[in-house]
């Protein structure tokens, strides 16, 4: 078995980061800075075994991120007994309270706090057992108030940076959630719109080369209606793409444009019928809406060929607006929706509102509620 030596540059695991690197040597030059500046004639000469502690204390901060609680650990063996070997007062303590605070900003507030009182007892233990075996003084009231504040400051801390660490993640993930809402809804647009218009100009083109000799005049209304109907979906595709622009332009869809959609299905030779008023609508209802009676009209002019008439039904209360697409196709077959209407069945779910097609004893039946205000 081979073994794997850890490869000892700068993107390796085990080496340390260049922040984490100038933050110890920062550390370790404030600490002994601050020791210096505090240190009284009748303290115990600090240099060189204090200094040296302090040193290795800010050296095995520079490994905080590659392995956080065995740094506490090392760091907290180097710090405490510089205060148990009476060397002057000094910010020694801080080192400890930023290895604290990287391991809570690492791991769970229970388990962070957890840590923290382990941390807590096994210094003030260790002093309190140091104290007593070697005549050592026990630590005051002072330093017992400094060891809570130490170990309080890195929790606290570091469960804040956690959060809002934690909190830039969720904020990430909504967003790229969000983009791929949008992107899956102006698929869902594009998809209605290039489907609807591309079967509604077959038909309009079969029936113009069907009567071009016998009846020139009903050819010539063919091609006018592939026209309008070219100039409708351009203009619907500029709507959905330019995702900027207000929602109520007059191209936008909504139930208004009924009218196209039953006329276009006349050519057909499939009568639509609307039932009922929608009253004012919001947008997004009011394009959802549309869609789905669109989707249905086109579906039974390609599927249906013995239907000869749709009946749109509206009912709207005061929470949502009902519809129901039904055709006379005659009894048909259990429904497998396609993409179009898959895609409807979505949308519909994304607004909080419900769906379904279902055959029926006069042919296909697609029904939708849907919320009046769209959540």
């Amino acid at each position: 078995m081979t073994g794997v030596i850890p490869d000892p540059r700068p993107g390796s695991p085990w080496w340390p980061r260049p922040a984490d690197v100038a933050l110890s040597a920062a550390l370790a030059a404030a600490s002994i800075v601050g020791t210096a500046l505090v240190a009284q004639p009748d303290d115990r000469p600090w240099w060189p075994g204090g200094a040296a502690l302090i040193v290795a204390a800010a050296t095995a901060l520079a490994w905080r991120h590659r392995a956080p609680v065995l740094v506490l650990a090392s760091t907290l063996l180097t710090v405490a007994p510089y205060y148990w070997m009476a060397y002057p007062d000094g910010p020694a303590s801080l080192m400890v309270a930023v290895a604290m605070y990287t391991v809570a900003s690492r791991l769970s507030w229970p388990r962070s706090v957890g840590i923290g009182l382990v941390l807590f007892g096994v210094w003030v233990g260790l002093e309190r057992v140091i104290s007593a075996d070697y005549g050592v003084a026990p630590p005051d009231r002072d330093r017992f108030m400094w060891i809570i504040v130490t170990v309080a400051v890195g929790v606290g801390v570091g469960g804040l940076r956690r959060g809002q660490a934690e909190a830039a993640v969720r904020a990430e993930e909504q967003a790229h959630r969000r983009v791929e809402q949008e992107r899956l809804r102006l698929a869902r647009e594009v998809h209605d719109v290039v489907s609807h218009s591309l079967a509604m100009i077959a038909v309009q083109a079969g029936v113009g080369a069907h009567v071009a000799d016998r009846r020139p005049e009903q050819a010539v209304a063919a091609l006018l209606e592939i026209k309008e109907a070219s100039r409708a979906a351009l203009a619907e595709l500029r709507t959905t793409l330019e995702v900027l622009r207000e929602p109520e332009s007059s191209d936008a869809p909504g139930l208004h444009r009924l009218e196209e959609v039953a006329r276009v299905a006349g050519l057909a030779g499939v009568g639509v019928e609307v039932r009922g008023s929608p009253g004012e609508l919001d947008p997004p209802v009011d394009g959802a809406a549309f869609r789905i009676v669109r989707e249905a009209v086109t579906n039974t002019v390609r599927h249906a060929r013995g239907a000869r008439n749709v009946t749109v039904d509206l009912e709207r209360d005061a929470r949502e607006l009902r519809l129901r697409v039904s055709d006379d196709g005659g009894p048909a077959a259990p429904v497998t929706p396609g993409h179009g209407l898959r895609g409807l069945a979505e949308h519909v779910a994304e607004l909080g509102g419900r769906s379904s097609v279902t055959p029926g004893p006069g042919g296909v039946v697609v029904e939708a509620a849907l919320p009046l205000v769209a959540r």
